[in-house]
């Protein structure tokens, strides 16, 4: 009896089928699968085990971006003439060592400005990295229209642009970068992240490679000044809308505040637990989420941020009423005037288990900020005490429930993606170690004030 034995790839796809007729070696045989020529031509830039190696999500984004990364390519082509022309090329009257310092100096300030992006919002990309990804190429788009402006400007103006261009084209690095670390992290899934990114290459090789030779066509046939202005807007708008829709396809499964926002307030609006799929149909892409909240009626909008305790004891904004509260894990300063509110959460170092974790107090500021209008109604001061029982208190064990229904819907809990700097921690005591406080310490709701700045 013949019995068949079979060779697969991570997909399940059958490699080679060996079959065999008999008890001797020599009845082995060997039959390998054929595959189509575009499929190979196709696997050859997918990662290994496609479609089962990676996320859902990661061939409408891949899609999208090549298709981005085409237009970028032609509107590259164009904008690199133009500084050509700025600096002096063709233009027997120009001065080379000119166009050197003029270069020099851009390259110079872009550097510098690489550095201090990277330094000042650095952490602050992998939590927003999708809006970043986007920003990067609204940057890019914007230093090729400057580029556009160097041959008609004079020396000392162009070199503002091409300064100012550089910049840019120094922030899109960091941020395009950084974002699409992030966004291949998440892609990859069975610990395959280089090969992914290595695939990529490989597909951004290919896209740019047919996007300078439409370009060279279009340099060499497009001469007019308005021709190529309009050509450069629209094709800068299918590489935006293009860029859109490739991070609109991403489906995150991390919480950052944006996020965590949503997924809280649908909770506590309908008690339901929304799922990656369903919050990427919801969040803004334009808009960084930096915490922007609004009470249950929309009659009170505000703003969370982490800070540290400084922050929270001294800042004194006039004609705000401020509030001072403390629990085991964290403190929180509230302030309102009017219809806007601000919360600062100082996370302590160490506080009651299952409490001590920035997304248990982003869910505390979030429900703090939907029952706002409730509160002042009744004076903020006495919804807080009584462990605000009547406005919509919710326990460490309803939390808990909540955060193992969100990992069960496929959330990922353990990235911290709700600080976007340095994470800071409040030590209370001698300078050692705070001791675990119990939710039921009658302390857990002492401390809070009230004070007005006029």
């Amino acid at each position: 009896m013949s019995k068949a034995v079979y060779d697969i790839d991570p997909a399940g796809n059958v490699l080679i089928t060996y079959t065999q007729t008999g008890p001797e070696k020599e009845t082995l045989r060997q039959e390998k699968t054929e595959v189509p020529l575009a499929k190979a031509i196709l696997y050859a830039f997918l990662p290994a085990g496609y479609p089962h190696t990676v996320t859902d999500d990661y061939l409408a984004y891949q899609t999208y971006d090549s298709l981005q990364a085409f237009a970028s390519s032609i509107t590259s082509l164009l904008a690199n003439r133009a500084v050509l022309e700025g600096l002096g090329v063709g233009d027997s009257s120009s001065s080379p060592t000119g166009a050197l310092i003029l270069k020099i100096t851009g390259d110079t300030i872009s550097r510098i400005a690489t550095i201090m992006f990277a330094h000042r919002m650095g952490q602050a990309i992998e939590p927003e990295c999708k809006f970043y990804r986007f920003l990067a190429d609204i940057f890019n788009d914007s230093a090729q229209f400057l580029d556009l402006l160097t041959p008609a400007l004079p020396y000392l103006p162009k070199l503002g642009v091409i300064v100012s261009a550089g910049v840019l084209r120094s922030l899109c690095g960091v941020a395009a970068n950084a974002s699409k670390a992030s966004l291949s992290a998440h892609f990859a899934l069975t610990g395959n992240l280089a090969e992914l990114n290595a695939k990529e290459a490989s597909q951004e090789t290919v896209v740019s490679l047919l996007g300078m030779l439409v370009g060279s066509l279009v340099v060499r046939m497009v001469e007019d000044k308005q021709v190529v202005w309009m050509l450069m807007m629209v094709l800068s708008g299918v590489h935006l809308l293009m860029n859109y829709r490739a991070v609109r396809c991403v489906e995150m499964r991390t919480l950052n505040r944006q996020r965590a926002t949503l997924v809280f307030r649908a909770w506590l609006d309908h008690s339901a637990v929304l799922t990656p799929v369903q919050v990427a149909r919801r969040e803004s892409i334009l808009r960084k989420g930096r915490g922007n909240l609004a009470s249950k009626s929309g009659d009170y909008t505000g703003f969370c941020d982490f800070g540290t305790y400084g922050d929270i004891k001294t800042w004194n904004p006039r004609g705000y009423h401020r509030y001072d509260f403390e629990t085991p894990a964290y403190f929180l300063g509230i302030w309102h005037r009017g219809g806007n509110f601000h919360m600062r959460i100082a996370l302590k170092e160490e506080g009651a288990a299952g409490a001590s974790s920035p997304l248990s107090a982003w869910f505390d500021a979030v429900n703090h900020a939907y029952h706002f209008d409730s509160a002042l109604k009744d004076g903020l001061q006495s919804h807080y005490e009584n462990e605000m029982a009547p406005l919509g208190y919710v326990s460490e064990e309803q939390k808990t429930s909540l955060f193992a229904a969100l990992t069960s819907a496929g959330w990922d809990l353990e990235s911290n993606q709700l600080e976007t700097r340095l994470p800071i921690r409040v030590r209370v005591g001698d300078g050692k170690k705070a001791p675990i406080v119990s939710e039921k310490d009658p302390a857990h709701h002492a401390g809070h004030q009230e004070t007005k700045h006029d």
